[in-house]
């Protein structure tokens, strides 16, 4: 049987660290200045910046979807936590 241990503090610190990670990640936004230029090559390469920015913008959504579903475990495995910590022996035998 194997065992899963979930330290509460050391899970929040990585939620944390995630958390900031995902906020850098979040503000990248690149921008090119053509001033002027009239170029195919040129105007290749704004769309493809303006995917980019758009795909990070995404990605920041999906980042902030993992970091909400992280404090939810967090949440409710201290919360079975203390259900099972609330039983008593009684409870365990004659359930």
């Amino acid at each position: 049987m194997s065992k899963v241990y979930l330290s509460p503090a050391e899970f929040q610190e990585q939620i944390d660290s995630f958390e900031s990670g995902a906020d850098k990640i979040k503000k990248l936004k690149y921008n090119l200045e053509a001033q002027g230029l009239k170029l195919k090559s040129i105007d290749k390469y704004m769309e493809c910046i303006e995917e980019f920015n758009k795909t990070v913008a995404l990605f920041g959504e999906m980042l902030d979807l993992d970091t909400q579903s992280m404090k939810l475990i967090k949440g409710k495995w201290m919360n079975t936590d203390g259900e099972i910590a609330a039983k008593t022996l009684k409870d365990l035998i004659f359930k």
